[in-house]
């Protein structure tokens, strides 16, 4: 569709939806202006808790404004609690949550500028609610395109890794939810009930990190909102996608295994991290939003345009690149399946030897042991986080110095290119001189040149070895085997090039250290063969050509604007106390077109030592600004949390100033029991 053919577009505020339990939530409706009578159009609804009336404000203009002028109605909701709709926001993925999203589904269809036909998406938590909401089955809900979401709350989310508690991520969400949770609802909006309503959310709202701490195994509370284990749930069609270098990239290739009672399944993984991929590090970039509206002109309009003739599966295999924090792009090339597992895939076993990974099978009985000692600093030469975004969070850079401390496992150069596509597997047999331990299996490629690219990552508690739902704990110094499955990946070593596995007992900051000082041991020999199993696509197997993507970025409004403030990432090793921090600070200010502005802003410190696991502490400090209707408005939520062998402690603190004065403080300090974490 050219400029010239494009919808002109009216704009509704704050519309109130009421739900079954009486709570009003507040959207804006961007629609298309019709150009015939009677003209009706599909709605695509985006839910999520991101205040649209100002931290969101200038996107969702940008987004609403694209789909309206391609003939879509585009309805973005504020899920109660949040922004400007009523109610408490008690906990993220509530069910009531989710009822809303099911009502609002079949509220937008209701409307008489509406076909019947409904689509939704979202980028992280509204691809969460995407997902959440088909599940429920809502008549008029035909397709759903989640970006950068899971199907499993407990194992692929920011909470725990493995079993392991996360750090970098649960501390840039869990903190900055208690600040954007604080703020009020939009004065015009609520009227002369606006303080009645803030003081409600204030004093009602849960910081939601109390209870993440408290559920540290898998059960009912994950597996609300969860679409595993039961992937028949879905229903309508759906288009997922996602990244290698953003942290629920597995769901995209489960879902589109397993989802076979979905009218449709399409995945698209791109090498990004957790951002737009038209924008998103590392690229190669392109046009999400063109690819959106090309699904949903098919599901919710009926337009046979061909995009369902196109492979269901297009990934980016990528290769070698040298390792940097914040590379614009990695090397290699896109590749279309019609199915996963690939066609091809056959298993490629490599046995673990003397710092040796080679297809060779250990002949001699005897039990040979690889020592490493639990290091809580451990991992700072990798990601930031599990899954990356913008800066402050970065990648991987070369591994060679981390590598030098603990055991490593390298294959011979290459004669031919391997293709992994799929989830690696680590096979290890492991004995440890503590009740709880963790391992780390990391996966990399060494190029001639000595430098070392992470390829992808495996983290298990290992009191989990056997199941997240009832963890064991480990007996000292006995031998186990231990299954890691590693982090999907679609990767080309090349020929030259060599295959490293290596293992650590910590990720630091990416997960809580265990909290034993401990030995950990592989064993290795014909009675224990530890190996790496990858998931090997033959260089034969039939290749599909993939789609032609559109490159070039999309056409967008201009709206507002604002600035950031320089990101921080920063790693102190202080000698003399053993101990290694890392800091990150991100902020920035946006502004809005009628002049109000939005400041935000967070500083972390993450800090364990070298020897001692209990001194591991992380501290948040999360600084909201609001100018609007003659108030000022200054929000600072702090958070912090450390630990004993048994317990986490958690300190949280709210205070709201309004116009200079405190208006509002509260604070939580909470005790609770480590359930061998």
């Amino acid at each position: 569709m050219v400029a010239t053919d494009f919808y002109q577009v009216r704009i509704l505020y704050n519309i109130r939806i009421s739900t079954r339990d009486g709570i009003e939530l507040s959207a804006n409706l961007w629609l298309p202006v019709p150009k015939t009578e009677g003209e009706t159009f599909p709605a695509i609804l985006e839910m999520i808790p991101y205040r649209k009336d100002d931290w969101r404000y200038n996107s969702d203009h940008q987004h609403g404004t694209y789909f309206a002028q391609r003939g879509f109605a585009f309805c973005r909701l504020d899920v109660r609690g949040t922004g400007s709709s009523e109610g408490i926001a008690y906990d993220e993925y509530t069910r009531e949550e989710t009822q809303d999203g099911y009502d609002t589904v079949e509220w937008l269809a209701a409307q008489p500028w509406c076909n019947g036909k409904v689509g939704m998406w979202g980028i992280s938590y509204g691809g969460f609610t995407s997902i959440q909401v088909a599940m429920l089955q809502p008549p008029h809900l035909k397709a759903i395109i989640p970006m950068y979401a899971t199907d499993d709350r407990y194992t692929d989310d920011v909470h725990y890794l493995g079993g392991c508690l996360t750090v970098s991520e649960l501390a840039q969400y869990a903190v900055s939810m208690v600040g954007m949770n604080a703020m009020p609802p939009k004065l015009e909006y609520a009227g002369a009930k606006w303080a009645e309503q803030w003081k409600e959310r204030l004093k009602k709202t849960p910081p939601w990190l109390i209870e993440w701490l408290q559920q540290q195994t898998d059960g009912p509370y994950w597996r609300n909102g969860s679409l595993a284990p039961d992937y028949t749930g879905i229903k309508c069609a759906v288009f997922n996608i996602g990244g290698w270098m953003d942290e629920y990239v597995n769901s995209v290739l489960r879902m589109q295994e397993r989802c076979t009672q979905a009218t449709g399944v399409k995945g698209l993984i791109g090498n990004w991290v957790h951002s737009y991929p038209d924008s998103a590090y590392p690229g190669p970039n392109l046009d999400h939003l063109h690819e959106m509206v090309r699904f949903f002109e098919y599901w919710l309009n009926g337009i046979d345009n061909g995009v369902m003739n196109e492979p269901p599966l297009t990934l980016f295999r990528y290769e070698h690149t040298a390792p940097e924090a914040f590379p614009s792009k990695f090397n290699g090339q896109w590749i279309s399946a019609n199915t996963f597992p690939v066609e091809g895939t056959q298993p490629h076993t490599l046995y673990l030897g003397d710092a040796t990974l080679s297809n060779l099978q250990a002949e001699r009985p005897v039990s040979n042991l690889d020592h490493y000692p639990h290091r809580p600093t451990h991992g700072t030469h990798a990601a930031l986080c599990w899954g990356a975004g913008y800066g402050p969070n970065g990648l991987a850079r070369d591994l060679r110095l981390e590598e030098a401390i603990i055991p490593t496992y390298t294959s011979e150069p290459l004669d031919e290119p391997l293709d992994v596509i799929g989830f690696p597997e680590a096979v290890l047999y492991l004995s440890c001189s503590a009740p709880v331990a963790t391992v780390v299996v990391r996966l990399a490629d060494v190029a001639p040149d000595g430098s070392v690219f992470q390829v992808t990552a495996g983290v298990l508690n290992l009191t989990h070895r056997d199941s997240h739902i009832n963890p064991e704990p480990l007996t000292p110094n006995t031998v186990y085997e231990i299954k890691v499955q590693l982090r999907s990946t679609a990767y080309r070593f090349l020929p030259g090039h060599r295959i490293r596995l290596s293992l650590a007992s910590a990720y630091w900051p990416v997960i809580w250290p265990s909290p034993y000082k401990s030995d950990n041991y592989l064993h290795r020999g014909s009675a224990t063969l530890s190996r790496l199993i990858l998931p090997a696509v033959s260089l034969n197997a039939p290749r599909l050509q993939p789609p032609s993507f559109k490159t070039t970025p999309p056409e967008l409004v201009e709206v507002g604007g604002g600035t950031d403030a320089p990101p921080v990432w920063q790693i102190v090793e202080d000698v003399i106390n053993q101990t290694m921090t890392v800091n990150v600070y991100e902020g920035g200010t946006a502004v809005l077109p009628d002049g109000r502005s939005l400041f935000a802003s967070e500083r972390i410190e993450m800090a364990t030592h070298q020897i001692d696991p209990l001194k591991t502490r992380m501290f948040n400090e999360v600084v909201y600004r609001l100018e609007e209707s003659g108030y000022q408005i200054e929000i600072h939520s702090s958070g912090s949390v450390r630990c004993t062998e048994t317990e986490f402690i958690m300190d949280i603190q709210l205070r709201v100033d309004l116009n200079g004065n405190l208006f509002f403080h509260k604070s939580w300090l909470k005790s609770l029991p480590r359930r061998l974490v």
